[in-house]
């Protein structure tokens, strides 16, 4: 098992890093599945935040920053009710359809200080070959300690790395990731 963190400070390119590097795995072949969410753009401004399937390329707005949507509420953004539901449910179709890299966007504070949001991604990890996920930089700790402290089902802790997104690393970090992630001379 393969676990690279995407990690950097907020509006720093993480999710386009994760999708950059899934079309680049894509290329070679390897199925992808899980989420991303993109920012929800309108007249120029991020407003809230776009859920996306990466297996079936179905879209959701998940959050907005205007108006409250039925669900929790983190930091500025109102989450929709169903949001959580159906983003861990696209979790766990991309595990149980077996695919090769699994995409978590993104751990944050809902799923490390209070145990919800897509916590439950966190236990469908061992389930995968290898996995990519989005954690803010004040997180990676909080999550590393509690990817190291999980009981998996392997005899071995997976490989893990942490690469941080910055503007002097962001255009090389898709490469630097994927041939991490796929090419064995790198562990």
């Amino acid at each position: 098992m393969i676990v690279a963190l995407v990690s950097g400070e907020i509006g720093a390119g993480k999710t386009t890093i994760c999708q950059k590097v899934v079309e680049s795995a894509r290329t070679r072949g390897v199925t992808c599945g899980g989420l991303s969410t993109p920012a929800l753009v309108e007249h120029g401004r991020k407003v809230g935040i776009v859920g996306v399937d990466l297996r079936s390329g179905e879209r959701r707005v998940m959050a907005r920053i205007d108006r409250d949507l039925g669900g929790p509420r983190v930091g500025c953004y109102y989450f929709m009710a169903d949001a959580f539901p159906w983003a861990n449910a696209v979790i766990a179709s991309a595990v149980e359809a077996g695919c090769d890299l699994l995409v978590v966007d993104e751990i944050g504070p809902l799923e490390l200080m209070q145990g919800g949001g897509l916590i439950p991604a966190l236990d469908l990890l061992d389930a995968i070959p290898r996995a990519l996920v989005v954690v803010r930089l004040s997180l990676v700790e909080a999550l590393r300690n509690r990817l190291q402290t999980k009981q998996w089902t392997t005899p071995t802790l997976p490989s893990l790395r942490v690469f941080v997104t910055t503007l002097d690393s962001r255009d090389r970090l898709p490469k630097e990731i994927t041939g991490w992630l796929f090419d064995p001379q790198h562990h």
